[in-house]
């Protein structure tokens, strides 16, 4: 019998404490720098930085991420660039049609661009729904990128998937294509919660497509899970786990809402006399560490937990484990190189790269053999030095000075003094311990739900009177 929602009072968090730092809004930091402090880029902008990504000492094997924009319908909470067409394909037939005819040019653009001599180890299709689309174009698609890159046996090749929108004869052409990982937005079981929110899937539904997936051989199903939302109440998120839990996803994704209507003109209709105060919410993480935990998951940076032989649980015992705007994934010493609409590349210690987010706009300049890419970030030193930290910090919940030493031939004290003399505090307060070895280690649960506050400390584009005060409205999240 799984305990009951009032078991996560055994954690001994100081609510005093925890209420002082929930009310800022911090970055998430699935990047850094965040795209706030990104600049426009042109054509040879993106050209120079993919010569310089081939040229790096740094070069290593590459990760291909593809944005699949369109959905049936909307779903409130989201955050994500997506295009509705509903379930009546014919109206929007030849916007569907170029926009893959533009994708496929865009991965040969890219293949031709780079270096391809270099394996392709992890591809990953997401969206918007990229199960809206019917079989014999997913295999369109996928056979562009095999016919370009050379992609290794052992290759993670995953999708995101719409268990509204995902049939039979879809998972049967993807497993056909070698796609091994399924990732699934469930978010969350409860009735009036799906009503509300617009993502009406029934618990059976969910768990018929398991079997379907298990019984067609793929190696790993993941679930998406969604805490903070109106009318969800610590009770109903520990009933949605436990469902959860009964169809024994690899890994899980277990986010926190993210409510910024003021930027996402979808959240405008939900309910705000509904919402969970951060008290509330912090009862709804611990009851989902719980009963994960008590599972026997894994727990695994901010908000992912994942089996002990899991990839993820793998990669992160063996220090490949990266957060980016994927979340949490395997493949840290992979270079990403982003297609489609909206898409972000991420250039090993070189810079980042993201193309236009409006889908006429990049299909225009796709057919005019223009490079869609929009804007970016050339990477200093000091952004590189930082970027080490904060994956540590996010992904295995410590930050050893010893190794940011020995990588970048800094002293750690000496470089980070300020952020020292903020650390003190983080101390005293309970969110870290520093251990006799050096290793400053973020505490569980408290300092593991107020990471985000520790890794603004080492954030260098956040000036400190900000933090200090709260002043960070132009990033989401805690409140």
């Amino acid at each position: 019998m799984i305990a009951k929602h009032d078991d996560a009072r055994k954690y001994d968090v100081d609510r005093d404490v925890f209420n002082r730092y929930a009310g800022l809004s911090l970055p998430r930091h699935v990047s850094y720098p965040m795209p706030t402090w990104w600049e426009d880029m042109t054509h040879d902008d993106a050209d120079k930085m993919r010569q310089a990504s081939d040229t790096h000492e740094s070069a290593c094997d590459l990760s291909l991420y593809l944005h699949i924009p369109f959905c049936e319908k909307l779903c409130k909470f989201c955050a994500c660039n997506k295009i509705i067409v509903g379930t009546d394909r014919t109206p929007v037939r030849e916007q569907i049609e170029r926009y893959l005819s533009a994708l496929e040019t865009e991965i040969r653009q890219l293949a031709d661009s780079i270096d391809t001599t270099r394996p392709l180890r992890q591809i990953h299709w997401g969206g918007g729904s990229p199960t809206y689309l019917l079989p014999h174009e997913m295999e369109r698609i996928q056979t562009t990128i095999t016919d370009v890159f050379k992609i290794t046996d052992d290759a993670e090749i995953a999708m995101e998937i719409d268990p509204r929108t995902t049939t039979e004869a879809k998972l049967r052409t993807l497993r056909q294509l070698g796609f091994n990982r399924l990732s699934m937005g469930v978010q969350d079981f409860d009735v009036a919660v799906q009503e509300h929110v617009r993502r009406v899937q029934p618990f059976e539904m969910v768990r018929d497509l398991v079997d379907t997936i298990r019984t067609l051989g793929f190696p790993s199903v993941n679930f998406d899970l969604i805490y903070g939302m109106p009318y969800q109440t610590p009770e109903t998120i520990q009933l949605t786990v436990e469902k959860a839990l009964t169809l024994s996803p690899d890994r899980v994704a277990y986010y926190h809402y993210a409510q910024i209507p003021e930027k996402i003109a979808t959240q405008r209709g939900m309910d705000y006399t509904r919402l969970p105060d951060s008290s509330t919410k912090l009862d709804m993480f611990l009851v989902g560490l719980n009963l994960f935990e008590q599972a026997g998951y894994e727990f695994i940076g901010l908000d992912h937990f994942a089996k002990s032989d899991e990839r993820l649980t793998q990669s992160l015992r063996d220090g490949t484990v990266q957060r980016n705007f994927q979340g949490m994934t395997t493949g840290g010493d992979l270079r990403l190189y982003g297609v489609g609409v909206s898409s972000i590349s991420h250039l090993t210690d070189v810079g980042f790269l993201q193309n236009v987010k409006e889908i006429d706009r990049y299909m225009q300049l796709v057919e005019e053999g223009q490079s869609p890419i929009d804007r970016g970030k050339w990477f200093t030193p000091d952004d590189i030095i930082r970027q080490a930290v904060l994956g540590d910090l996010y992904c295995i919940g410590e930050l050893l000075p010893k190794r940011i030493e020995d990588r970048f031939s800094i002293c750690f004290d000496d470089y980070f003094a300020r952020e020292r003399e903020i650390l003190k505090t983080f101390e005293k307060d309970g969110l870290i311990t520093v251990e006799p070895d050096g290793r400053i280690v973020v505490t569980k649960p408290l300092g593991r739900v107020l990471l985000r506050n520790v890794a603004a400390a080492f954030d260098a584009y956040l000036s400190s009177e900000a933090y200090r005060k709260g002043e960070l409205a132009t990033f989401s999240i805690n409140a």
